[in-house]
């Protein structure tokens, strides 16, 4: 018996020893998935190391852009010259994966990504939606909130997801001061201007009060020329006369990106149409378009790239009052977002609503 236990004993005593040398060769094996809770409350499982992403979306595209550009694996749709001005070259030529209906999911599965990525409202039909996909792919989905005032969470929580902390929180950090700049703006009710968002060629769409679209006028304490009364909807479409019936203090122009039309162009059109003339905006000149590069700094797509729309309409209505210079935090924006240096004349033709780079990309 006693000969027995010894000869056990000695087993237990290698195979515990090369449990612990096997252990040693493979640095303690990190685990290959951990649980993560994404903006929407979902549990899910997640490469321990998340090295690739497919945005479902452009504000998703738009959001890993400005964090982890060396982890998305493609674009949405195919950039056009004005966005590939700002984009770093490396990354114009990433696979196009399409959006909505039209994505190639079999292109995507090819890619491998580590995880799917969405940008958007959410509610329970963005979320059902999501588990329905990681079902089909077989891939995690994580769901990041598209809310202007969730920005500095949203890349928080990037951050976690991707291992860059750091980086994240500096991005983070900026939206969050950005934010707080707008709420401590004090403009009594009575000198809050009133402003109409309008968008397309025409300049006759616009994003009613309370929408996702317009919210960003809101928050920098103006008024919605347009109001609530237009119903439900992101974006509407309104008559000349109703824009005269208005008839804002300031108006703000996207222009229409898909017809390669700026915001510099549609506001050009506006000053210079004869039935406009009598819009108090119009008479005393303070008509703007939106800057466009590389995307749009009121809306289309709604992500983080109105951050920086906050800062310049916030300059724009009250420059009295702005408790900052707007070239420099466009200046700091772009280099924390967008991973360029904005030179004058880049500054420049930015506002004009185009921009070149300083070696004449």
């Amino acid at each position: 018996m006693r000969a027995g236990r010894h000869k056990y004993s000695l087993a237990w005593a290698i195979l515990l020893a090369l449990g612990l040398l096997a252990g040693c060769g493979q640095g303690g094996a990190a685990p290959a998935e951990r649980e993560i809770t994404d903006m929407a409350g979902r549990t899910v499982a997640v490469p321990a190391e998340v090295v690739s992403a497919f945005p479902t979306d452009p504000t998703a595209g738009i959001c890993l852009y400005t964090l982890v550009p060396d982890r998305m694996l493609g674009w949405n749709y195919a950039l056009n010259d004005l966005e590939k001005s700002v984009i770093l070259e490396e990354y114009h030529d990433l696979p196009v994966f399409g959006m909505g209906d039209s994505i190639n999911y079999e292109a995507v599965l090819a890619a491998g990504p580590s995880v799917i990525f969405v940008a958007g409202a959410i509610d329970q039909g963005s979320i059902d939606q999501a588990d329905r996909l990681a079902e089909q792919m077989d891939i995690p989905v994580v769901m990041v909130s598209s809310d202007l005032t969730d920005t500095p969470a949203a890349y928080r929580f990037m951050g976690e997801l991707f291992g860059v902390e750091e980086q994240a929180e500096l991005l983070a950090d900026y939206a969050e001061r950005t934010l707080a700049c707008a709420a401590a703006l004090d403009i009594p009710e009575e000198n809050r201007l009133r402003v109409y968002y309008g968008n397309k060629q025409d300049s006759l769409e616009t994003a009613p009060a309370g929408s996702a679209s317009g919210q960003i006028i809101d928050m920098v304490k103006a008024v919605n020329a347009a109001g609530a009364e237009l119903g439900g909807g992101n974006r509407v479409a309104v008559s000349l006369e109703q824009l005269l019936a208005w008839d804002p203090d300031v108006i703000i122009v996207n222009g229409e990106p898909k017809a390669n039309f700026s915001g510099g162009a549609a506001a050009r059109s506006i000053l210079e149409n004869p039935d406009l003339a009598p819009l108090r905006a119009v008479q005393s000149g303070r008509v703007y378009g939106t800057p466009s590069a590389p995307f749009s700094w009121i809306d289309r797509p709604p992500g983080p790239n109105r951050i920086v729309g906050v800062r310049w309409l916030l300059g724009i209505l009250y420059p009295d009052q702005c408790p900052y210079d707007v070239d420099e935090e466009v200046r700091t924006f772009f280099r924390l977002f967008y991973h360029v240096e904005l030179t004058d004349e880049a500054l420049a033709e930015l506002y004009e609503g185009g921009l070149q780079r300083e070696d004449g990309r």
